[in-house]
C-alpha cells in the first residue's frame, strides 16, 4: 500500500509506526528545492527538511514518490529542471508533475488577484512540465501522473480560478515532449528527412492533439 504526506511530517517516529503497517511507498510532496520558492508559497518548510525526509524514507526502505509542481510564486524552468534531476540523483523511484493551479479561496487566489502571482499559460506549463518529464525519463523515473485528476470536482471552473487545468494535461505535456525529440533528432540527421516511421503505439502521441505535432513539423 501507499501513503502520501508532507516532508515535515516525517520523523524517525513516524517512520518506526509505519513499520507496523503495510506501507511500501510514500509518495513525498517536494514542491521545490528553493527556500525562497517553498517561503513565497507557505509551504512551511525548507528545502533542507525536504532533503532529510527523502534521505530518511529511502534508507528506510520505503520506494519513494516526488510529487513536483510547476509554476509556483518564484519558480524558475531551471529550478524545476534541477529538482527533477536532484529527486532522480537521490534515489526517488516515481514521480508525479502537477502544473500549480489556483483555487478559489486560498492564499495564493489573493495574490494572484493583488497581481503578486501570475500563474503559468497552459502553453509555458506544458512546455515545463515536459522539461522536467524529459529529466525523469531520462534517468528511469517512471511518473505516474501528470496535471490533476479529473474527478472531485478539480476541473469545476468555479473552484480553479487560474494556471493550467485542462482534463487532458498529461497527453499534451507528453506529445511536446515528443514533438522536441523528433525534432532535435531531424535537426541532427546528416540528410533531409522526408519520412519519419512511428510505433503504431506511439503514434497518437506522436501526432499531437488535434495534429498539433504534426502541423508544427510541416510548418
Amino acid at each position: 500500500s501507499r501513503m502520501s504526506t508532507r516532508p515535515d511530517y516525517i520523523s524517525d517516529e513516524i517512520i518506526e509506526i509505519l513499520s507496523h503497517y503495510s506501507v511500501r511507498t510514500v509518495e513525498l510532496g517536494v514542491q521545490s528545492m528553493d527556500d525562497e520558492v517553498l517561503y513565497a508559497s507557505g509551504r512551511g518548510h525548507d528545502a533542507a527538511c525536504a532533503e532529510r525526509a527523502c534521505r530518511m524514507l529511502l534508507h528506510a526502505g520505503y520506494e519513494v514518490v516526488g510529487q513536483t509542481m510547476i509554476g509556483l510564486p518564484g519558480s524558475t524552468a531551471q529550478s524545476e529542471i534541477d529538482r527533477a534531476d536532484w529527486l532522480c540523483r537521490i534515489g526517488v523511484q516515481g514521480a508525479r508533475i502537477y502544473p500549480t493551479v489556483v483555487f478559489a479561496d486560498t492564499a495564493l487566489c489573493d495574490m494572484m488577484q493583488d497581481g503578486c502571482y501570475e500563474p503559468l499559460s497552459l502553453d509555458e506549463a506544458v512546455e515545463r512540465s515536459a522539461a522536467v518529464l524529459h529529466i525523469f525519463e531520462d534517468h528511469g523515473v517512471r511518473v505516474i501522473r501528470i496535471g490533476l485528476c479529473a474527478s472531485d470536482n478539480l476541473l469545476d471552473p468555479a473552484l480553479a480560478v487560474g494556471g493550467a487545468n485542462h482534463p487532458a494535461l498529461g497527453e499534451l505535456v507528453r506529445s511536446h515532449l515528443y514533438y522536441r525529440n523528433l525534432r532535435e533528432l531531424l535537426l541532427r540527421a546528416h540528410a533531409p528527412v522526408q519520412q519519419v516511421y512511428i510505433p503504431a503505439r506511439e503514434l497518437s502521441v506522436a501526432i499531437g492533439q488535434h495534429k498539433q505535432n504534426l502541423l508544427r513539423m510541416q510548418a
